[in-house]
């Protein structure tokens, strides 16, 4: 983005802020940056506008408004996130990239409607909880970006290989999943929506089989909150959920978390977590107990999807001497966080620099 658009976004949001009586700043939960330095990289425009939690879900005035009402709350919710600049480019040095707000069912189909189009590409992703009634606004990192690249890449990869298995009915199958990039999970009967970082499907099925999270942030994603909404409220057709947690800021430790779908009481479905151990830890080391990330191409489809013929092939790791699953190791996933912390220092310390030329420019100007 150009500094002409750079310029014209803050002096909207700014504009925006000012017209805004002190208490309903307060109350809506607004806040400038420049009064919170730490918040954002020196470098990030000092004006530039970011929204904080307003408050916890429970104290929603909304909550339990009736069909078609927004209440008070949802009024300033909207009003908060509307300030949000979607095309910030210094995102490599958010704090505070995870954010949670009161929001009612019918208040996030209005939001839809109204910030969708703008919403739909770049760094700013959001999730809506319909049962706890909140809205959470996900803002991207070079860090995270780089990461899940990687993890999605090398499951690409493994997909790619075993559409040349020597058994063409694991190949056949093999060749229909695929990976599905900038794509909601609505669950449109109830009420809920997310857009994972990575998403796994075959090609014949509504949801993904297989979606991954990660989160490298001061406030990590609510990954069993997360897991428990996909696989419960799309009927165990989403089977798999991965949440890869790095340690903030210092990324020595790395957790991998899966949930996978099993059968509760009267037959409902819930998510069981199965794995949950650390690939990389003491001072940014690979765990070599972690067996890492391992999926078997069932996973990606729902169960009546598969062939009854093809069930047996791919239930084992190995057929005829090929793999027939997808793995990624403890060690590819540490590699994978030391190139994303290279690209997310390089750019801290490209920033730093900006702000130091600017600085001197500043003195320069003052003294003359």
């Amino acid at each position: 983005m150009d500094n002409d658009r750079t310029s014209a976004l803050v002096d909207k949001l700014t504009a925006a802020l000012a017209r805004m009586p002190e208490e309903s700043a307060q109350e809506t939960g607004v806040v400038v940056v420049s009064d919170y330095p730490d918040a954002f990289s020196a470098s990030a425009t000092a004006s530039a506008i970011a929204v904080t939690a307003l408050r916890s879900a429970d104290d929603a005035s909304g909550a339990n408004a009736p069909p078609g009402a927004e209440s008070d709350q949802d009024t300033q919710t909207k009003f908060a996130i509307s300030q949000i600049p979607t095309d910030i480019r210094n995102t490599a040095t958010f704090t505070n990239t995870y954010h949670e707000f009161p929001l009612t069912i019918d208040a996030h189909r209005a939001f839809l409607k109204e910030f969708k189009d703008s919403w739909g590409f770049g760094q700013l992703r959001h999730d809506y909880f319909s049962t706890a009634r909140k809205i959470a606004i996900r803002m991207g990192t070079i860090f995270q970006t780089i990461f899940v690249w990687n993890v999605g890449d090398n499951i690409t990869n493994d997909l790619r290989i075993r559409k040349y298995h020597p058994d063409e009915r694991i190949a056949d199958f093999a060749v229909k999943i695929k990976q599905r990039t900038d794509l909601a999970v609505d669950f449109t009967n109830e009420g809920s929506w997310h857009v994972p970082d990575l998403a796994f499907a075959h090609a014949d099925a509504y949801y993904p089989g297989v979606v991954i999270e990660a989160s490298y942030a001061a406030q990590t994603l609510p990954f069993a909150e997360l897991a428990q909404q996909y696989i419960q409220k799309s009927a165990g057709e989403i089977k798999v959920v991965v949440g890869l947690e790095i340690e903030y800021p210092a990324a020595k430790q790395g957790k991998i978390m899966v949930w996978k779908e099993k059968e509760g009481l009267a037959g409902a479905t819930e998510a069981e977590l199965v794995v949950d151990e650390n690939f990389r830890h003491g001072e940014g080391t690979m765990n070599p107990d972690c067996k890492g990330l391992y999926l078997r191409l069932s996973d990606f489809c729902p169960d009546h999807m598969i062939p009854a013929e093809v069930k047996p092939l791919i239930a084992a790791p190995k057929y005829l001497g090929h793999d027939t699953g997808i793995h990624i190791s403890a060690s590819d996933l540490n590699y994978f966080v030391n190139i994303a912390l290279q690209h997310h220092q390089r750019a801290e310390a490209h920033y730093t620099a900006q702000e130091e030329e600017q600085q001197q420019q500043q003195q320069q100007q003052q003294q003359e």
